[in-house]
């Protein structure tokens, strides 16, 4: 594959979502971002609200096929609109980028799309993927929750950590061994045996979702709530997808702190001078702008792969894309602290939430060093051209 064959090209249907989208991010949300710094806290009558007003907007299941009501937009489109995600903070911006269980759908029956993945779909209820365990993180062969067939069904045992969203959903995906083979099982809130623990206090409070604590203790369901029949490749491909668009809104976050380091530097004065004309602040907005620049090639040209499914490279293209787009909006946030001065370090500075809330990027679905290792595998077994922008 060439780099000529992988041109993002986005639709004009796209282009017209995406300007919605960015108007919503800032007449709706940025002005609720300033209340909740206010407040210190969030208002889950009014986030809820806004959730429901992104949904009548048509901002959600937009990755889901046509006959489910979605737009089946490609990932290089799907992407471009992650990216206005980013433009705020708080986790607000997963209202206006809503995507739809799709590796839900693709792996469940024809009774369980209509049990669970339509409530979903309809706005009903929410799901939540129940993967990361107290000793299992990254690695998902680590884990040690269990499924054992008893009669007509399975009884789940194990802990679950960093259950996102965990706190609103209706049912969860939860990841286990079942004998030799890992699977996933459905498991409604609801069913005996699945207790809730704690929910732990996180660096980027307030946040829209909360990471909840799950404890499977002799949890009954029943034959119909095991998903597929290969194990763990839906949790894979979860965790694929959810790496490029981890990259997608990094981007978005970069953008929003170079625009509001920039026009700070244009405004503010020191000795006599705008700030703006002093080389160190120029150094520090044009190395952010290049790493943008250079995070926003590699995470269409991901994209772009994913399009025309190049399954062989595609795990570690993906990895290098999350690497270096997380680590990438980390120095930036950490720039426009520094060009704010003061005034970066409070909390009613937008710069200031996204210090705080882009560190998780280099750890969830996948640490930077997980990442690493993905990619060193690849580029040892495959050699440099499959993973250079010339493979």
């Amino acid at each position: 594959m060439t780099t000529a064959q992988m041109k993002a090209e986005i639709p004009e249907e796209v282009k017209v979502l995406k300007a919605r989208i960015a108007e919503f991010v800032r007449e709706e949300l940025h002005p609720f971002e300033t209340e909740i710094a206010e407040r210190g806290e969030i208002d889950e009558e009014k986030l809820m609200a806004l959730r429901n007003k992104a949904r009548e907007a048509g901002f959600s299941n937009l990755n889901m096929p046509a006959e489910y009501g979605g737009m089946d937009l490609s990932m290089v489109s799907l992407v471009t609109l992650e990216e206005e995600s980013g433009k705020t903070t708080n986790g607000l911006g997963y209202m206006v980028a809503d995507r739809g269980p799709r590796e839900l759908l693709e792996l469940a029956s024809p009774e369980q799309i209509e049990r669970y993945v339509m409530p979903v779909l309809r706005g009903e209820t929410r799901e939540a993927w129940a993967i990361t365990e107290p000793e299992a993180g990254s690695d998902i062969k680590d884990i040690k929750t269990t499924a054992e067939r008893d009669g007509a069904g399975w009884v789940l045992n194990g802990d679950k950590w960093f259950v996102t969203g965990g706190e609103r959903a209706g049912f969860f995906i939860v990841l286990a061994w079942a004998g030799e083979e890992q699977a996933s099982f459905l498991v409604e809130r609801e069913t005996p045996g699945l207790e809730f623990g704690r929910t732990p206090v996180f660096m980027h409070d307030p946040y829209a979702s909360k990471h909840v604590e799950l404890r499977l203790k002799a949890c009954r369901v029943p034959d119909g709530a095991r998903l597929g029949t290969g194990g763990d490749e839906g949790t894979k491909r979860w965790f694929s997808l959810e790496r490029l668009m981890i990259a997608a809104r990094c981007c978005g976050a970069a953008e929003r702190l170079i625009d509001l380091a920039r026009s700070w530097s244009l405004e503010r004065s020191a000795s006599g001078k705008k700030i703006s004309e002093y080389q160190a602040i120029q150094f520090m907005l044009a190395d952010s702008a290049t790493e943008l620049n250079a995070a926003r090639l590699m995470v269409y040209h991901v994209a772009c792969m994913w399009d025309v499914d190049a399954p062989s490279i595609l795990h570690g293209k993906t990895a290098m894309a999350k690497l270096f787009a997380s680590e990438m909006a980390g120095r930036v946030a950490d720039r426009a602290v520094q060009i704010f001065g003061g005034r970066g370090y409070m909390t009613e500075n937008p710069a200031e939430r996204y210090y705080r809330e882009l560190r998780v990027d280099r750890i969830w679905e996948g640490t930077s060093e997980i990442q690493r290792s993905i990619i060193a595998r690849g580029l040892l077994k495959r050699g440099r051209d499959a993973y250079t922008m010339g493979g």
